[in-house]
Parts: C-alpha cells; sequence; structure tokens
C-alpha cells in the first residue's frame, strides 16, 4: 500500500481513536469535549484575516460552518501528524516503533495544544487561563497518548 494512504489512514484511526476516549471521557465523568466551534472559528479567523493570535475568540460572533471547519481542521492536523510519526518511526526509522515510542509521542504532540492553540485562543500557555488548568493539562495528556497509542497501532497494521 502507498505511505501517502497509510498516513492518511493513521492519521484518521488515531483521530477517532482520541475522539472516542473523549467521547467516554464526557459520558462517564461529565469531562467536556473540546469546543469544535471555536477550533473552526480560529482558523477562520487565522486564515481569512491572518489573525494567529486571537484571545477572545470564545468571544468572537461565530461563523458558517465553524464546527465543521473545526472538526475538519481536527482530522487535518491528525494527518500531519502522521506523517511526523512516519518520518520518524517508519519512512526514516530514527526510533523503534513500540507502544512505548507511541505513547510518548502521544504525549509530545500535548505541546501543540499546551503552547499553541491554548495561548493563541486566550486559554494560556498549558491552560493556565482555564478554570482548572492542571486538570486541563492532564485531560490533554490522556486523550493525546490514546492518539499516539492508536498512531502506532495503526502504523503496525503495515508492518
Amino acid at each position: 500500500m502507498n505511505d501517502f494512504l497509510i498516513i492518511v489512514i493513521a492519521g484518521f484511526f488515531s483521530c477517532v481513536a482520541l475522539d472516542f476516549f473523549g467521547r467516554a471521557l464526557l459520558i462517564l465523568f461529565k469531562i467536556p469535549e473540546p469546543s469544535w466551534g471555536v477550533v473552526g472559528r480560529w482558523v477562520f479567523y487565522m486564515v481569512r484575516r491572518g489573525t494567529v493570535f486571537n484571545p477572545q475568540i470564545s468571544d468572537a460572533v461565530p461563523i458558517a460552518y465553524e464546527v465543521k471547519i473545526g472538526w475538519a481542521f481536527h482530522y487535518l492536523i491528525a494527518v500531519v501528524w502522521a506523517v511526523a510519526f512516519h518520518i520518524f518511526f517508519v519512512g526514516y526509522p530514527l526510533f523503534e516503533l513500540s507502544y512505548k515510542n507511541g505513547l510518548l509521542f502521544g504525549a509530545l504532540t500535548t505541546l501543540a495544544p499546551l503552547f499553541i492553540f491554548m495561548p493563541f485562543t486566550g486559554q494560556g500557555v498549558l491552560a493556565r487561563k482555564t478554570q482548572m488548568p492542571l486538570l486541563t493539562s492532564l485531560i490533554l495528556l490522556a486523550r493525546h497518548c490514546v492518539f499516539g497509542l492508536a498512531m502506532f497501532e495503526a502504523f503496525s497494521w503495515f508492518h
């Protein structure tokens, strides 16, 4: 199977696993899922107006299709992470393809929301402007660890 298709499958599978885990957290513990509308609104303003830092994005006027844009961006980013995973663990294997490294990879991807998305949307570095910064950070870590494990699993199907 061609590498592009494997990367897309792994990205989508990992994202679905992350979303199922998020849904389980919602059902079992009432932990809310990310607001894909806010993500979509942020992406819209970033692309359309060149506004990357938008700390009041949650209060901005909603745009048409923002939830769909947010979901699409969420899956696009998962595929981008799958490209990185493929480079480091499959294409030019700098590291062993293993559950441990999948878990570590997932944990490292947590840095993106904690140091990019959240600060750029007014939630602070390490979620410090949220109601429960430590819990928010730990939930993100757990979600991304599931993502990394699923990424390993998906790539292991093809090797």
